[in-house]
């Protein structure tokens, strides 16, 4: 509950910026804090909550910012969450508890203030694999065989004890992951992110535009129940028979005896048959969905057609609440346009709407939200070196998708408050915050999760840039789970669709579509300051289209982030750009030849990049044959980069002393990094004096040293 801080500046809401503190204050930030680069946390000092206190006592107008956004970050997260948790194939309250963990811990120790975590897409579609019946991890076959579920009378069916194992599975998953992202973290994995080009962040932003707005089409479905009813009913007469149903759950109890099986049958048919008639019509099957017989079969959904009414009043909703985001911002924004587009909504569909006899789904139809407190508990599992590796890969996996995910976003949220100081210790500090949420959320049966995109995004262009907005959304997601459930349930789904089809829009870079196709476009924002940088950004994609090499990587990255996960699309991406940076810049080596007036002397001027893509392009210059006597390899305009550069010089030594008459091969290098390249592995040279004076730049020509290259063999090879 502190304020905005470190590199944080004047938002688009005009947020002011707070201070940063007395001298005698800041003395008492820890110098671990100050030498990694972290940003100021509760563990600063207990000066950091009195500041915080005073700047928001001061600024009534960022505190309301602050409060309003928290709260509407929390509204919009509840079915986001629940989303996500059917994404992986879990319980809502395992993706809702996984929420609050992840929002109140980052919240307080993350690198980024402002940046929201919580169940996130990313990670759910990678999770889904631990839960998947078939193909997964633990399929119903694998967990019999290891003896960690069976059939008997009165128990769960194998299809639910199968699911209930997987669950636990993945708990203890989430445990290696959070474990797993604590090292990174110590090991400043998040550093690297200065290696993921732009393309390569383009291609996450979108891609994660896009699993946002796929999660969100869930809510045009609805259960279809003729599937459903048609999978027992063989026979298609409309009505299922004892048999025919008993045929159904034969194959998910198939240890039970012929009586063990009849006992449970009954059970399940009676409680169905409502009117004691024989048979389960169509009307009886979906009565409840909570009866047992629904655990014999898989859910299935149907899109809603135009001829409902149902589904006009949610097209209403959606777009309504998109016009609401949109323009509300340019009347006031002393009101979050978000909350404001949620509230109408809620409004018209139990004021309006039903009293006309139309109902569109809410929270409630999609899942409850009501729990109690979570719970500690060590994930019931047998745990050996088999169950270990089949785990391990989809652990890494996780890990890394959730701190490429948090990283990348700190770097968007960045970009959002334009806060251009370094960010290299904030992404060690949310790796480490990453880690110990996923753990605390493991630890307390939830799924885990990481930085939202499409929160961040809402929460700071709502006003939140300080850690109260989060903390404050962390703390009202669990009272709604506690005990406002009843009011978030009433909540229109159509209406949090349309505000997170906001999202979508504002995270989607919509730049990359004029970059590859060459076309100027225009993107609406939410106000005029951002319509004036839109506009000079439109502006210079006038010049035209980029190469072709990286519109292939921005699709690229976009379609494998959606298709498989953010960890293999980045990785796949880094690789891909440095091959073609290689590539590229291997043309950029040139080699010029003069030769004195006497003619006894030939010079090879070198520049540009000298590493192993332009080692060979190098070799293939020199004509050692028909050079004279003496030979100068002037390396001082070049920049040598590794040990291929250094072998090469080291072959064309050796070729010149190995002619008859041996000729005379003399090198110049520049000071610096070359210089340095040159004395690491010039020890293994013979006969060859190296000293290297100063340590100017590579492109320096007055700091240049001389390297005489003799022929060598053995421990005289570089």
């Amino acid at each position: 509950m502190c304020p905005p801080q470190n590199g944080g500046t004047a938002t688009e809401n005009n947020v002011a910026e707070p201070p940063t503190g007395t001298p005698s204050t800041v003395a008492t930030v820890p110098s671990f804090h100050k030498k990694m680069g972290f940003t100021d946390t509760i563990f600063s000092g207990t000066w950091y909550i009195a500041e915080g206190y005073e700047y928001y006592k001061g600024n009534k107008t960022q505190l309301k910012n602050e409060i309003l956004s928290g709260l509407t970050v929390a509204i919009a997260q509840v079915p986001e969450s629940v989303a996500f948790s059917f994404v992986a194939g879990v319980n809502p309250l395992v993706g809702l508890y996984a929420t609050f963990f992840l929002g109140l811990i980052t919240a307080q120790v993350g690198g980024r203030p402002g940046m929201v975590s919580g169940a996130a897409g990313a990670m759910a579609v990678v999770a889904r694999i631990v839960m998947q019946a078939d193909g997964g991890l633990f399929d119903e076959s694998k967990l019999v065989e290891r003896g960690e579920i069976a059939t008997c009378v009165g128990c769960k069916s194998l299809r639910e004890q199968a699911d209930d194992k997987r669950t636990e599975y993945l708990f203890f998953v989430m445990w290696v992951v959070g474990i797993m992202q604590i090292l990174l973290g110590m090991f400043q994995f998040g550093r690297l992110v200065k290696l993921i080009p732009q393309t390569v962040m383009t291609g996450f932003v979108n891609g994660l535009a896009t699993i946002i707005f796929m999660a969100q089409l869930e809510s045009f479905q609805e259960l279809d129940w003729r599937k459903s009813f048609d999978y027992f009913d063989t026979d298609r007469d409309g009505k299922l028979t004892f048999t025919e149903t008993t045929a159904v759950f034969a194959r998910d109890l198939p240890t039970l005896t012929g009586l063990e099986l009849k006992t449970e049958m009954n059970d399940i048919f009676n409680q169905t048959d409502t009117n004691d008639d024989g048979y389960i019509s169509f009307s009886e099957f979906k009565y409840d969905e909570d009866f047992a017989i629904h655990d014999g079969h898989d859910e299935h959904k149907m899109w809603r057609t135009l001829d409902q009414g149902t589904l006009w009043v949610m097209l209403f909703y959606v777009f309504g609440s998109m016009c609401v985001v949109h323009f509300f911002p340019r009347l006031t924004k002393v009101v979050p346009s978000s909350l404001v587009s949620i509230i109408s909504c809620l409004f018209l569909e139990h004021v309006v709407f039903r009293n006309m006899g139309i109902e569109t789904p809410t929270v409630k139809d999609m899942a409850t939200v009501k729990g109690g407190l979570p719970e500690f508990k060590i994930p019931d599992i047998d745990l050996d070196t088999e169950s270990f590796m089949i785990c391990l890969p989809t652990s890494i996996s996780l890990a890394l998708v959730g701190i490429i995910e948090s990283v990348l976003t700190l770097q968007l949220v960045d970009e959002i408050l334009e806060d251009i100081s370094d960010s290299s210790g904030r992404c060690t500090q949310e790796c480490l915050a990453q880690g110990v949420a996923n753990l605390m959320s493991a630890m307390f049966q939830s799924m885990g999760g990481d930085a939202m995109i499409g929160q961040s995004t809402i929460n700071v262009k709502s006003g939140g840039v300080g850690r109260l907005s989060t903390t404050f959304a962390a703390i009202m997601f669990l009272f709604f789970i506690l005990a406002l459930s009843t009011v978030i349930e009433l909540l229109p789904v159509a209406a949090l669709t349309g505000v997170l089809f906001m999202v979508v829009i504002y995270t989607f870079d919509w730049s990359c579509i004029g970059l590859i196709s060459g076309l100027e476009l225009k993107v609406g924002r939410a106000n005029d300051e951002e319509a004036i940088k839109e506009a000079a950004k439109v502006r210079m994609l006038k010049s035209g289209r980029c190469r072709w090499q990286d519109s292939l990587l921005i699709v690229m990255v976009t379609v494998v982030t959606v298709w498989t996960n953010l960890a293999i699309a980045v990785i796949i991406g880094v690789v891909i750009a440095s091959i073609l940076h290689a590539w590229d810049t291997s043309d950029h080596l040139k080699v010029t030849t003069s030769t004195d007036a006497s003619g006894c002397t030939k010079t090879y001027a070198v520049t540009g990049p000298f590493f192993f893509a332009s080692d060979r392009a190098f070799k293939n210059y020199f004509t050692t044959s028909a050079d004279p006597q003496n030979v100068v390899i002037d390396c001082t305009s070049a920049i040598l980069h590794d040990y291929s550069a250094i072998a090469a010089l080291n072959s064309l030594g050796e070729r010149y002393a190995s002619q008859d008459p041996p000729k005379s091969c003399l090198v110049k290098i520049s000071g610096g990094t070359s210089a340095d390249l040159v004395a690491l592995h010039g020890r293994k040279l013979r006969n060859v004096d190296i000293e290297i004076e100063g340590g100017g730049n590579d492109q320096e020509q007055g700091n240049s040293e001389e390297l005489q290259l003799l022929p060598a063999g053995g421990e005289e090879r570089l």
